[in-house]
This record gives structure tokens, C-alpha cells and sequence, in this order.
């Protein structure tokens, strides 16, 4: 009896790992485009940089190891705090999806800009993104990886609206556009 309530048990706990670490890979590998850049600027802001390595396309990652990745990005977190992203429109084409993004930060040192003294800003910018393996990889790490994921995927920008990014500080309770984009090659 001990051994068929021991069995019963095991069979339970065995049962229940499974579902939690179906539930967890289901969770660290989002449906769609727009849960993929939810997720991706999750752990962004959340400093967990190793994980974002999977989000890396695989032209990326032979280019990029996870620990250069992660050494880059808490280097920018030195300087940047993000502290939100507000997502709008989801464009998605089969494999291929762009996301229109604004994503929020503070400088961790302020900075003077024509007298003025910067503290916050924020970036409205899209998000390329394209399924690889059944997931979403997100493209767009920056304008060289835009511009070389452009030249590869010729179609990409004839099947999207794409915009330049525009940058943007708070002056006097503002917002104020800052410097002129950067052109992507196409």
C-alpha cells in the first residue's frame, strides 16, 4: 500500500513538473509578434541580458556571444535607465511582423543640451521582427543589424510601412525632437 501511495505521488509531482515547465517554455516563447517585443523589453528592463539572447536572430548570435551581449547592455544600463514602452500598431506578414514602439528612459547622469539640463527622453522606433525555428527573433538591435537585415530581406520593406526612429527629450514639461534620424539603407 506505501508503494502504490509512494508511485501515486510521484506520478502527481512528476505530472505537475510538467505542466509548470510547459507553462514556463510556453511562457519564454511568445505566440505572437507583439508578446515577442513585450517580452523581449521585459527582460530588458529587467536586466536579465542572458536571456535576451535568444530574441538574436542566429546570423547574430554566430556574430555576438551572450556574454558580449550582455557586457554591452550593462554598459548602456550605466548610462540609461528604461523605465517603460508603450506598444501601437503590429504589422505581421506571415514570418515577418514590424512593431511600432516608444519606449521611455532616464539618463542616470543628466546631460545640458543648448543650456538645458536633459534628465529623460524617449525613442519612438519599430521593431523588426521575423519567426526563425517557430520563434520570434527580434531584428533591430541597431541600424547596422536593421540595415543588414534590410539588404537580406529585400521584400521586408515593400511589405511595411517603415519609419525612421525619432528621439526626443523633455524640455520644460515637453516633448522636443532631438538632432535629425538616422537614414536606414535600404
Amino acid at each position: 500500500m506505501k508503494k502504490l501511495i509512494f508511485l501515486s505521488a510521484t506520478v502527481i509531482v512528476c505530472s505537475a513538473l510538467n505542466i509548470m515547465y510547459g507553462a514556463a517554455q510556453s511562457d519564454n516563447q511568445p505566440k505572437d509578434a507583439r508578446a515577442a517585443v513585450n517580452k523581449f523589453f521585459s527582460l530588458l528592463k529587467s536586466r536579465s541580458y542572458p536571456a535576451l539572447y535568444e530574441f538574436l536572430p542566429s546570423d547574430l548570435q554566430r556574430q555576438i556571444t551572450r556574454e558580449q551581449l550582455s557586457l554591452s547592455l550593462r554598459r548602456l544600463d550605466s548610462f540609461i535607465l528604461i523605465e517603460r514602452i508603450e506598444i501601437g500598431r503590429v504589422q505581421q506578414r506571415g514570418d515577418f511582423a514590424v512593431v511600432d514602439t516608444t519606449i521611455y528612459g532616464k539618463l542616470k547622469k543628466p546631460a545640458m543640451i543648448n543650456g538645458e539640463e536633459i534628465k529623460e527622453g524617449r525613442v519612438a522606433a519599430q521593431q523588426f521582427l521575423f519567426r526563425e525555428s517557430g520563434q520570434w527573433k527580434v531584428a533591430t538591435a541597431d541600424n547596422r543589424t536593421q540595415s543588414y537585415f534590410l539588404k537580406r530581406n529585400a521584400e521586408f520593406s515593400k511589405q511595411f510601412q517603415i519609419t525612421q526612429p525619432r528621439f526626443e527629450f523633455k524640455q520644460k514639461d515637453k516633448w522636443a525632437v532631438l538632432g535629425r534620424p538616422p537614414k536606414l539603407e535600404r
